[in-house]
């Protein structure tokens, strides 16, 4: 039985300590029109526009159930919408049926009661479904550990090392696609997550990309082995989308540092209403760092090669 999951900042080692192996389809492109498309409006969130369109299209009819971070931003609509779709019969009948999953990103003791029953209650509504829990699962956080790394020492480009993240969420065995990054700045990748390696590989061919915000929550929201460890990994994460503390800040000034930070590119979606807050601490943090800032502004989240213009802007 294939299980998928929506939204970033996937929770892959609280997935993996009750048993799940599921696969990640936040990244996929639906193209082409779909009966969803009537009621999707310009605004919405790109991810969850694309997610409800594949649906619509039949596109994951080979899963039976798709669960919806509500850590993640356009998640929660997108699981809102999947219902309404399905109910008003524009989905196919083979559709997987949409479950939302609201894990706080807190630890204390009325956070992780919570996040505890809302994980028995997924795996309830899975098991009605007919899943099984997978022994034995280990979550990928080393995994996305040592692609950090090897980034940071420029063992693998930005592009590589963003398709290797990719095929690792779905959970396909890995294969490196690394190939030798160019010299010069060394640049971090903030702001906005996005679908594809387009901007990571034009940062590619003008520096060394050694840091992506992307990569960084992947990391941090795998961590953990064991319920507890796990929900305490989603608590500490710092670039969390939902995270109630204010750790992202001093988190990106800790990678800038420790990465050894020359430029910091920043993008953000057009209709975005969350990282782009953040941007001008971010600018300032750059600053009093004596670290460069380039900031992008607006790309889609599926760039394309003739959308990407990087100047030395400060």
């Amino acid at each position: 039985m294939r299980v998928g999951v929506f939204g970033f900042g996937a929770p892959l080692g609280v997935f993996a300590s009750v048993g799940l192996r599921p696969v990640d389809v936040t990244l996929h492109l639906a193209e082409g029109d779909t009966a969803a498309d009537r009621y999707i409006e310009p605004f919405m969130d790109p991810f969850a526009a694309s997610v409800l369109s594949g649906l619509a299209a039949g596109q994951f009819d080979d899963m039976t159930a798709i669960i919806f971070l509500r850590e993640s931003p356009g998640a929660m609509i997108a699981c809102q919408y999947a219902f309404e779709l399905r109910r008003r019969g524009v989905m196919p009948k083979r559709a997987p049926m949409p479950i939302m999953l609201n894990i706080i990103p807190a630890d204390h003791d009325a956070a992780q009661a919570f996040n505890k029953s809302e994980l028995d209650r997924l795996t309830q509504e899975l098991r009605a479904l007919g899943w099984a829990p997978e022994p034995g699962i280990q979550g990928p956080a080393a995994v996305f550990d040592d692609l950090l790394a090897a980034q940071s020492a420029g063992r693998i480009s930005g592009a590589g090392a963003f398709a290797t993240r990719a095929v690792l969420a779905e959970g396909r065995v890995v294969t490196w696609m690394a190939r030798t990054p160019a010299g010069g700045e060394r640049l971090a990748l903030l702001g906005g997550p996005l679908g594809n390696a387009v901007l990571h590989a034009a940062l590619d061919d003008i520096g060394l990309l050694v840091l992506d915000q992307q990569a960084l929550d992947q990391a941090c929201a795998a961590g953990g082995a064991g319920v507890d460890s796990a929900l305490r990994a989603q608590a500490a994460n710092p670039f969390a989308a939902r995270q109630p503390e204010p750790l992202y800040l001093p988190g990106i000034e800790g990678a800038l540092v420790e990465h050894g930070v020359d430029r910091v590119v920043w993008q953000v979606d057009p209709h975005d209403d969350l990282w782009g807050w953040l941007m001008p601490e971010v600018r300032d943090l750059c600053a009093r760092l004596g670290v460069g800032f380039t900031d992008l502004g607006f790309l889609p989240r599926w760039p394309e090669p003739g959308d990407i213009v990087i100047g030395e802007g400060a």
